[in-house]
């Protein structure tokens, strides 16, 4: 449905910092590359009635774009679900040794990769403007990762870092991260299982659905040739 309604569409434009005006004149270009092709089949065939198809065509050309947007989007989702038991082991190994929880985030920075990274940039960046409210920073930090197990354990880490740290606390939160990590596994290994069975890429997906429209098109307009 989100293919065709396009309701999240200003969300991912914000997301991946999209211009609206461009990404909507790629569109355009899409729709008339696929026109252009279908153009030269109707020419080569010197079908008339394949003309029916054209609006069909230049919808799916026009549409491709916005679902390889969604594809990156929901890679970019998945990536930072499996990356955030990662950031979370570096948290809790560096935790003894920075004494805080500020330092053990600035700490954790050189070794987390993007996107995760750049989340925990702008944490620790929010961390430090006087302005922001802490507990606001976590949850936001919280809110980009998309699990409630996320808001959970941040909400144990701004306790942390508003009350001190306590061993017994810190072996809860380890406790935590390591079900966590259990559970991230079990998911990844069940999702690359699915994904064996499914065309990853949806180009492919729509290029079947081209041929299978064209294929259609054409015999109806060879049964119709025929009852004329």
């Amino acid at each position: 449905m989100e293919f065709l309604l396009e309701r999240n569409r200003q969300l991912y434009y914000s997301h991946f910092h999209i211009d609206e005006k461009k990404f909507f004149n790629k569109r355009l270009m899409m729709a008339l590359a696929f026109f252009l092709i279908y153009a030269v089949i109707i020419f080569r065939t010197g079908n008339v009635w394949l003309i029916a198809g054209v609006p069909i065509v230049m919808f799916i050309g026009f549409k491709i774009p916005y679902l390889e947007l969604v594809s990156k989007k929901n890679q970019h989702d998945i990536i930072i679900q499996y990356e955030f038991p990662t950031f979370l082991r570096y948290f809790i190994s560096l935790l003894s040794t920075q004494g805080n929880v500020y330092q053990t985030l600035k700490a954790t920075i050189p070794y987390i990769h993007e996107p995760m990274k750049s989340k925990l940039e702008k944490l620790v960046e929010d961390l430090d403007r006087q302005n922001i409210n802490n507990r606001e920073a976590f949850l936001e930090f919280a809110e980009s990762i998309g699990s409630s197990e996320a808001f959970m354990i941040m909400e144990m880490i701004f306790e942390f870092h508003e009350e001190g740290i306590n061993k017994e606390d810190v072996q809860e939160l380890e406790n935590t991260i390591n079900n966590l990590q259990q559970n991230k596994i079990n998911e990844l290994i069940e999702y690359k299982v699915n994904q064996m069975g499914k065309h990853a890429n949806p180009i492919l997906v729509y290029g079947l659905i081209f041929i299978f429209l064209f294929t259609g098109i054409t015999m109806i307009a060879y049964l119709s040739q025929l009852n004329l």
